[in-house]
């Protein structure tokens, strides 16, 4: 399990005592405040990284197995991390924060926040020199927030803004002629200019705040508007338990724009929320998060992802309940999502249950079945994969000592031609691991199947584009009353573009994942192939790497769109009605699904390369490790056979190393076959 980091603070400020969040509800603490920890499998991990910590100490005392130690060393690191971090999605309006509250127990953050902006927030129990109910606050650098200023009168087709008098042109700024996506982008930029005087002097710092404070940041856009991210230090049941909650900018915001950054969440995440409200319809965002979420599914190991249907206590009845249910079960799908694990839930009933000690509201709630499955899935089937690769790297250091044993107990002439084969195999090795640092064929395939993948990414945009020019041009948009029907017309095209460029970088995300995935297959045939012609036993390729470090992801993807020329296809519109009734649309569909094809294609190019570039070059940086790696372990076995060949006590030292291995091994298995 795997912590995000988002905007690391590095001020501090005095440590006070934590206060638990139940203390003043005992009533609350005993059959609600544990519900949704991960401790069971928190405990077990750390047990486990104990025992590998124990093993890797044993074993550093042996030049033989210094590879080994270090590998096991590697793995207890990661096991004793103990964090679990999960990463809400949603709409503003779907109640992330008051979902947020009912998970802490308390009402600590602010339940209104605004349709525009927000930072990315995690929230996390108090650490280091950060005290209770304190925040670090990382503001935007100047250029990152004069880039959002810059992306915002882009889209709102303003001529590019001047550093002196930006604030004075958003004063006089219109929003009459302006496509309803660009509304958050028109308050984005009045909350910016009003809160210029005050937090323009702040960018690039970072500082401590006090819970008030923090609130009245979060809350207030004028000064949200300036914050890159935040960590809220809170102590609860839920973050004394390990786990951090991440609060992502909603699937409407302008930030939504930063699909890189919602895509590392939702990536790197251990548990993804989709939160959504009982009565409100799936946006266009929201159903545009949804399907990268079905891109990227079959890229893990688990599934991840709970959809949480908040405010479920606005039912008139079951039967509404659960015909809401269905409604959400079929967005889910048409996203591809086709198995979803769905919780409807009043998060208002469960924080009055939690805060206030009623349990008939928490119970009303339907909170507890959420977070049952929550825990279950945090203690044990998360733990699962890390515990069993665990083992399995004890159980191969445990099989190389045996082995050693065994031939230390050969006759010396049996263990004399041993090393002369040995040293044979090793020369033929230096050729063989050698070839494998320069092996063409995983680069070769890699490129063949990421060539393919892009390919299919064309072909999804491409039978996307008839949905997405009719979510853009939309009869509830373009209409006569509305009035300024040249400007609506061209701000639905810039709408158009927008959403295609997003939908290309969604793809193109996903597909690091794909890359990312075929690589490592690759990586480790190629390496199984060579070790297999050098006899070197397969459960060795257990300490070769780390099968939970991924590999590392672009630092963001560069996508743009050759611009249509909307006011000239202006001249083909005659109404709304000739457009929506006549064969208006056909005709100017025709012509943005031409220039469509011709830019997909040029921007699909653009990034091919890069990306293949970037997959093949990490491809070829995991062969020469692999076949170093290798090296090193031929290395340390004919350091062992020397030794062995002088006799003495070799077969009694090795067998008592294999004997603690076995008892700690068995300890390991003990403690972990339970829940595997």
């Amino acid at each position: 399990m795997r912590a995000l980091t988002a905007g690391a603070p590095s001020a501090a400020s005095p440590v006070k005592p934590p206060r638990s969040a139940a203390a003043s509800h005992p009533a609350a603490a005993t059959w609600a405040a544990g519900t949704a920890q991960p401790a069971g499998g928190r405990r077990r991990l750390t047990q486990a990284a104990a025992a590998l910590h124990a093993a890797a100490g044993l074993l550093r005392r042996e030049p033989a197995m210094a590879s080994a130690a270090r590998s096991l060393a590697a793995r207890a690191e990661d096991l004793a991390g103990g964090r679990f971090t999960m990463a809400l999605f949603g709409a503003f309006s779907a109640g992330k924060s008051s979902f947020a509250n009912a998970l802490l127990g308390e009402e600590v953050l602010p339940v209104s926040p605004h349709p525009a902006t927000a930072a990315v927030g995690r929230i996390l129990a108090p650490e280091g020199g950060f005290a209770h109910a304190t925040a670090a606050v990382t503001m935007k650098s100047a250029e990152d927030f004069w880039d959002d200023i810059l992306h915002s009168f882009s889209v709102l087709q303003l001529a590019p803004p001047q550093h002196t008098t930006w604030t004075a042109t958003v004063a006089r700024l219109q929003t009459s002629g302006l496509h309803p996506s660009s509304l958050p982008h028109a308050g984005f930029l009045r909350a910016a200019a009003a809160g210029w005087e005050e937090s323009g002097p702040l960018l690039g710092t970072e500082r401590t705040v006090s819970l008030q404070e923090y609130r009245s940041l979060v809350a207030d856009e004028k000064r949200a508007c300036f914050v890159q991210s935040t960590d809220l230090y809170y102590d609860s049941p839920l973050t004394r338990s390990g786990i951090v909650l991440v609060d992502t900018p909603g699937a409407d915001s302008l930030h939504a724009r930063h699909t890189g950054v919602t895509f590392g969440y939702m990536k790197n995440a251990d548990a993804i929320c989709f939160v959504t409200y009982y009565n409100h319809a799936f946006s266009k965002a929201d159903r545009s998060l949804l399907a990268q979420l079905g891109r990227i599914k079959d890229s893990f190991a688990l599934d991840k992802m709970f959809f949480i249907i908040n405010a479920s206590d606005l039912a008139s009845d079951e039967a509404e309940l659960e015909e809401v249910k269905q409604h959400v079960t079929q967005n889910l799908r048409a996203g591809g999502l086709t198995s979803p694990r769905i919780y409807a839930l009043s998060s208002l009933l469960a924080l009055e249950g939690k805060s206030r000690g009623v349990r008939e509201s928490y119970e009303a709630s339907g909170f507890n079945s959420f977070e049952e499955a929550l825990s279950e899935f945090a203690g044990e089937e998360l733990p699962r994969l890390s515990l069993a690769a665990a083992r399995d790297s004890l159980s191969s250091v445990r099989l190389r000592a045996e082995e050693w044993q065994h031939m230390a107990l050969m006759a010396a002439d049996q263990r004399e031609e041993g090393l002369r084969r040995f040293r044979k195999r090793r020369d033929d090795a230096g050729l063989r691991l050698a070839q494998l640092e320069r092996e063409e064929r995983p680069i070769r395939d890699l490129r063949r199947e990421g060539e393919e993948l892009l390919y299919h990414v064309r072909q999804r945009l491409s039978f996307s584009f008839g949905r997405s020019f009719q979510e853009s041009f939309h009869p509830s948009i373009l209409r006569e009353e509305g009035g300024h029907l040249k400007d609506i017309f061209i701000a639905c095209g810039r709408e158009l573009e927008r959403s295609i460029l997003r939908e290309l970088e969604q793809e193109l995300w996903a597909t690091t994942l794909r890359l990312e995935a075929a690589g490592r297959r690759l990586v480790t045939q190629a390496a199984a192939a060579a070790a297999a012609e050098l006899s070197i036993p397969g459960q060795e390729l257990q300490l070769l790497e780390n099968p939970d470090e991924r590999w590392p992801a672009p630092a963001k993807l560069d996508c743009s769109l050759a611009p249509l020329d909307w006011a000239a296809l202006w001249s083909r519109f005659r109404s709304p009605r000739h457009f929506f009734e006549g064969p208006g649309r056909a005709d100017i569909r025709t012509a943005a699904e031409h220039w469509f094809k011709e830019a997909i294609a040029a921007a699909a190019v653009s990034q091919e390369e890069r990306l293949l570039s970037f997959y093949t070059g990490a491809a070829a940086a995991a062969l020469s490790l692999a076949a170093e790696q290798l090296r090193e372990g031929l290395a340390e076995q004919e350091a062992a056979m020397s030794e062995l060949l002088k006799g003495g006590d070799s077969a009694q030292h090795w067998g008592q190393i294999a004997g603690e291995l076995s008892l700690m091994e068995q300890s390991f298995v003990n403690m972990v076959d339970s829940h595997l």
